[in-house]
């Protein structure tokens, strides 16, 4: 995570557009963790931000497309604003059905940062360094991802996992209903 809350990023519109983080106050020109200036480019070593919303990664120059439809490129604080607009589905309802760190899916369990990505992203990939369990809904999540939504016929299907499917195809339909 960035740690960019969305009011502080209202404030000002100039970040680094290599980590992330927001220029404190007009009067500091160079990034305190990176050391370069404030709307720069990013080094080309450097592992760039991605949104903690709809997890894309900033382009090269720092930048992501604007949701709002049109040609902009904008920085990563930005873009967090933007999704005031635009969200990626229903999040509020989604936290309700959150039990710690994990979330309960028809009659299984499976990591929450995980199903999330997955609802946005339509990838089961746990990121970088993470560790994937792969239970009944960590492996619906690759089935369904992989051959859709529609009924499948698996070979070696089992009863779980069928049900599994049902429950995470039922999920993603009402994360992405939209929101009234």
């Amino acid at each position: 995570m960035l740690g960019l809350t969305r009011s502080a990023a209202l404030s000002t519109s100039q970040s680094c557009r290599q980590c992330g983080a927001l220029q404190p106050n007009g009067s500091v020109s160079f990034c305190r963790r990176c050391g370069i200036a404030y709307g720069s480019a990013p080094s080309a070593e450097a592992q760039l931000p991605s949104c903690p919303i709809c997890y894309v990664t900033v382009d090269d120059a720092g930048l992501l497309a604007s949701l709002a439809g049109s040609s902009r490129r904008l920085p990563i604080a930005d873009h967090l604003v933007e999704h005031e607009r635009h969200p990626v589905g229903d999040d509020e309802w989604l936290e309700t059905l959150r039990v710690g760190d994990r979330i309960r899916v028809g009659g299984g369990w499976a990591p929450f940062d995980l199903v999330r990505r997955y609802l946005v992203t339509g990838v089961v990939d746990g990121g970088r360094g993470r560790q994937v369990r792969h239970d009944a809904i960590v492996m619906a999540m690759s089935q369904v991802a992989r051959w859709g939504t529609a009924e499948i016929d698996v070979f070696a299907d089992q009863d779980d996992w069928r049900a599994a499917r049902l429950a995470i195809t039922r999920l993603m339909e009402r994360y992405h209903r939209a929101r009234g």
